[in-house]
This record gives structure tokens, sequence and C-alpha cells, in this order.
């Protein structure tokens, strides 16, 4: 009887024992995971304040030019240069006409303007070579082909539409060289002023490249000109297409 009680003692002894080891090495792995959850927490939270304080820290930026923001009243500032096909109507002498309507045949005509808040000042030089049906003659020469350099400047409003697109108009002086062709003289140039204006788009196809229409009208200034002497050139009607490339400052 007593070995039995001995046996039974013996037996809760043991089962206390492996219960208690359970337990304690439950606790020991729960201790463990939650140190080292803390620890990674405590690890991942600089490195969220970290990105957090990149994400709302504040930048400089650069200010992006007032002539790329589009929608806007633009201020274009700076040169451009381009060079244009051409439709040319001429009236010379007494009423004399010369039409061309071929833009590369007939000659050339180049620009160069500066532009600030919405203004041009600009040099244009046409160079037109005109072939009549029949022969005329003025002062001394005749024939039936004539070639005209006009130097003209001009002052221009450019005001915006809308997006991309102007519109410009303006006035300006023409001086015009005049003669027949296959005359090697230089002498042989006629001399005369016209009072210009002019008037037509603009539209940029990109920021530095743009379309230019232009019609200009030439009218011969007569107290200029003595009163002895017949205009050559009374008036020129010209249409030109520019491409332009814009350089802003």
């Amino acid at each position: 009887m007593k070995h039995k009680m001995i046996l039974k003692i013996l037996k809760g002894y043991k089962r206390s024992k492996v219960d208690w080891l359970i337990s304690f090495l439950i606790i020991f792995y729960f201790l463990i995971f939650f140190i080292e959850r803390i620890s990674l927490q405590a690890k991942t939270f600089p490195e969220n304040e970290e990105i957090k304080s990149t994400i709302f820290e504040s930048r400089n930026a650069t200010r992006e030019p007032d002539f790329f923001i589009s929608g806007e009243s633009t201020q274009l500032l700076g040169f451009y240069f381009g060079v244009g096909f051409r439709r040319v109507k001429l009236i010379l002498l007494d009423e004399l006409t010369i039409t061309d309507s071929d833009g590369t045949a007939n000659g050339i005509g180049v620009n160069l303007g500066y532009f600030w808040n919405e203004q041009v000042i600009e040099y244009e030089r046409q160079v037109s070579i005109m072939k009549h049906t029949k022969t005329f003659s003025y002062q001394r020469d005749e024939g039936d082909k004539i070639e005209l350099i006009q130097n003209n400047f001009w002052y221009i409003k450019y005001p915006k539409i809308k997006r991309d697109l102007y519109f410009h108009y303006g006035t300006g002086l023409q001086f015009n060289k005049m003669r027949f062709t296959g005359i090697e003289n230089r002498d042989s140039y006629e001399d005369e002023i016209s009072l210009g204006i002019e008037a037509g788009f603009s539209y940029f196809v990109t920021p530095n490249f743009s379309v230019f229409y232009r019609f200009s009208l030439g009218q011969h200034i007569p107290f200029v000109t003595s009163t002895t002497k017949t205009s050559f050139l009374k008036q020129s009607q010209l249409h030109t297409l520019y491409l332009n490339y814009f350089f802003p400052l």
C-alpha cells in the first residue's frame, strides 16, 4: 500500500514537471517573439520617418519660363529669323502690272526681328525677279524682265489670340532698288521709298519654331521723288509665308 502511494506521488511529480517545462517553453517562445517584433519596429521606425520626411520635404523647383506655359498671357522676348516663300504683284509706271505666284522662282524673302512685350522691330529683305509678257521701257532702258530689291523696316504689334497663335500688324518704310535685268552698271538701279503696311498671323509649332504669314502693301511716296521724274514702282503687294526660328532671351 505504501509503495503504491509513493509511485502515485512520483507520477504526479513527473507530470507536473513536464507541464511546467512545457509552460516555460511556451512563455520563453512568446518572449523571444515579442522581443524580435519590438526590435524590428524600432529599426523600421527611423526608415519610415525618413521616407515621410523625404515625401513632405519642400523643394525649390526651377520656375518654368513664361514662354513655355501654355494657355496664359505669355511674353515673348528674343530674336528670330527666317526664310520666306512669296506671291508677288507689282504695279509699275502707268498701271503696268506684273504678277508671279511661283513662290520659289521669283526670288526670296528673309527677315530678322527682335521681339519684346508683344511688339517687334524687324528688318526684312525681299528680292524679286519678275518677267512681263511684253517689253516696256523706263528712262533710257527697256526690257521685259526686272529685278527688285526691297529693304523693309517694320514696327509691328504682336497680340496673342490663343495658345501659340498670334496676330500681327504694323507699318514701316520700304527702300526699293529696281532695274532691268542684264544691266551690270550699279548706277542703273532706281532708288525709291515706299510707305508700307503689313498684317498676318504667326503660329508657334514648337517653342522655337513658327510659321509666319504676312501680307504687305507698299505704296510709293510721291513727295519723296522729284515731280519731273516718273516713279518706276507704284505699288507692291506681297504674300509671304516665313519659316522662322526663335531664340528666346
